[in-house]
């Protein structure tokens, strides 16, 4: 495990290296030593001169092979750095850690291809200024990638354009499952939220009562888990599973947690992950209610810029994780946060707690069902058209009389419409005789 050094710049205020420490970690590494600065960006070094002069003897005291920055660094600022550290010591900013832990945790062509393409997108404004440096014979192999000549912008381009049309290929495919799956009666149901806030817990939770099997004949894609671990970025991907919140069927998808202060290509490379989200018809954003009132509201806000940027659906704040937290001081979050989490389910994804509630609540949000009465004649597919009935909607009534059926029952409008057609079609030859 290699040892590293966490340092953040802030302008004001006092700097807080909790996140960053977990990010690195979450990357594997072990955090022994910490520096902080509170003054303004210093446009060579980012830190001060005499700071980064701090850095290194901090780095040679501890022995770390890196500086992981809580900042975004430029390239020249990256360079400066690294020329003033030990030997062979690297520099690693906010992002180029972020994009380390996700290539870590990329087990799908979907998610190594956006993986890939946040690393280009982040190397391609870089490579005009290591080509710079290369010129100028100084360390033109700097940050371990090599030498660079013109040609290299270019080839980022064209990388990035290739791996754009492959993950539109891909996201072409799911919005057709999507709309599949809406098709058989499916409501889809989207967990957000920031990174660690209990989702895949809850996810675990709200789909217990279910055997996966029971995915295989409708959705063999399904995945059959969603990890649970108190790490960040245990969900990279997409985690789909079949729940049943009452009268409805939900197929209810987990998708990579939100991180403050991203910056617009990396989550512009993650559109293909975020469509879940985007596309669904219930968004459930999740929040971790034990953490402190202004680090809630903080991630409310990063996870609203994120959210309401492309999303559809209308979206419930669940605050998870209550099993840590009193009652009143519940309440009062409840008070402080009203005007970003307007009527919050309040729920544990550990313990159960609340969770019927909240899934009362996803029936209530969801689009609203159509109720329709068909009478059908006695025809030869007229039992296969309500078998349909059932698996696609929710029936209240099935009667016999003569030789009709009058089936009664609750349905999305496209499965009602579709149910009408197979009734017109059923009814279709006795009117012609």
């Amino acid at each position: 495990m290699s040892r590293v050094v966490v340092a953040k710049r802030v302008d004001r205020g006092d700097a807080d290296l909790t996140e960053i420490s977990d990010l690195a970690r979450a990357a594997g590494y072990e955090v022994v030593g910490e520096l902080t600065q509170t003054r303004e960006e210093d446009a060579a070094f980012h830190f001060g001169e005499g700071k980064v002069g701090e850095l290194a003897s901090l780095v040679a005291r501890e022995d770390a092979a890196a500086v992981v920055f809580d900042n975004r660094l430029g390239p020249y600022q990256t360079y400066n750095i690294a020329q003033k550290l030990p030997d062979d010591a690297e520099v690693i900013d906010r992002f180029t850690l972020i994009l380390e832990i996700f290539g870590q945790r990329a087990n799908t062509r979907k998610a190594q291809l956006q993986v890939e393409l946040a690393e280009l997108r982040y190397e391609l404004p870089r490579a005009e200024a290591k080509a710079s440096l290369a010129k100028r014979d100084e360390r033109p192999g700097f940050m371990g990638l090599g030498e660079y000549d013109e040609s290299r912008e270019q080839d980022i381009k064209a990388q990035i354009s290739r791996i754009k049309n492959e993950l539109d290929a891909i996201a072409d495919k799911e919005e057709t499952r999507r709309e599949q799956r809406r098709e058989s009666g499916f409501d889809l149901v989207a967990l957000a939220g920031y990174t660690n806030a209990g989702k895949s817990t809850l996810m675990q939770r709200l789909a217990a009562d279910l055997e996966v099997g029971q995915n295989d004949d409708l959705h063999p894609d399904l995945d059959p888990t969603a990890e649970s671990q108190d790490k960040l970025f245990t969900t990279l991907g997409t985690t789909t599973r079949r729940a049943e919140t009452g009268k409805r069927d939900v197929l209810l998808t987990d998708t990579v947690g939100f991180v403050s202060d991203l910056p617009h290509w990396l989550v512009e490379s993650f559109k293909s992950t975020l469509d879940s989200v985007y596309r669904a018809d219930l968004v459930l954003l999740v929040v971790d209610a034990s953490e402190p009132i202004e680090e809630m509201r903080e991630k409310l806000v990063t996870s609203h810029d994120t959210l309401y940027e492309r999303n559809e659906a209308p979206i419930v704040t669940v605050f998870n994780k209550v099993d840590k937290v009193a009652a009143e001081e519940l309440e009062e979050k409840r008070a402080a946060l009203s005007a970003l989490a307007p009527n919050p389910v309040a729920v544990s994804g550990l313990t159960g707690e609340n969770v019927e509630e909240l899934a009362a609540r996803v029936e209530d949000e969801l689009p609203a069902w159509k109720h329709e009465r068909l009478l059908l004649p006695m025809a030869d597919d007229t039992m296969s058209l309500v078998s349909w009935l059932y698996d696609h909607a929710h029936v209240e009534t099935e009667e016999y009389e003569g030789e009709q059926v009058h089936v009664e029952f609750e349905a999305r409008p496209a499965i009602v419409e579709k149910a009408r057609a197979k009734a017109a079609d059923l009814s279709a030859p006795a009117d012609s005789a």
